[in-house]
C-alpha cells in the first residue's frame, strides 16, 4: 500500500483518504473494512478495549490513545467550544 500510494495511485490515495475520514469520524466498521486485514482490525480493537477496562463496543475515542488522550476527541471537543 505505501508504495503504490510512493508511486501517486489514485486508488491507493481514495482508500488513505476514506480511512483518514473513517478514523476522525470514529466510524469503526469503515475503518474495520477499509483496513488491510479486518479480521485481525476486530482483534486488536476489541482486545485493546478490554485491555484498557473500556465495555464500549464502539468508543468516540481511539483505542492506542484512550480517551484522556485521543487527538482526534480532543481536536472535536475545542472545535466545539468556538461554536
Amino acid at each position: 500500500h505505501s508504495a503504490d500510494l510512493a508511486k501517486g495511485s489514485p486508488v491507493a490515495w481514495l482508500h488513505d483518504e476514506l480511512m483518514s475520514r473513517a478514523r476522525f469520524a470514529f466510524a469503526w466498521e469503515d475503518q474495520f473494512n477499509l483496513s488491510l486485514d479486518e479480521t485481525r482490525s476486530r482483534k486488536v480493537h476489541s482486545e485493546s478495549l478490554a485491555a484498557a477496562g473500556h465495555t464500549e463496543k464502539n468508543p468516540d475515542f481511539c483505542t492506542m490513545c484512550g480517551p484522556d488522550f485521543c487527538s482526534m476527541k480532543k481536536s472535536k471537543e475545542a472545535s466545539s467550544m468556538g461554536n
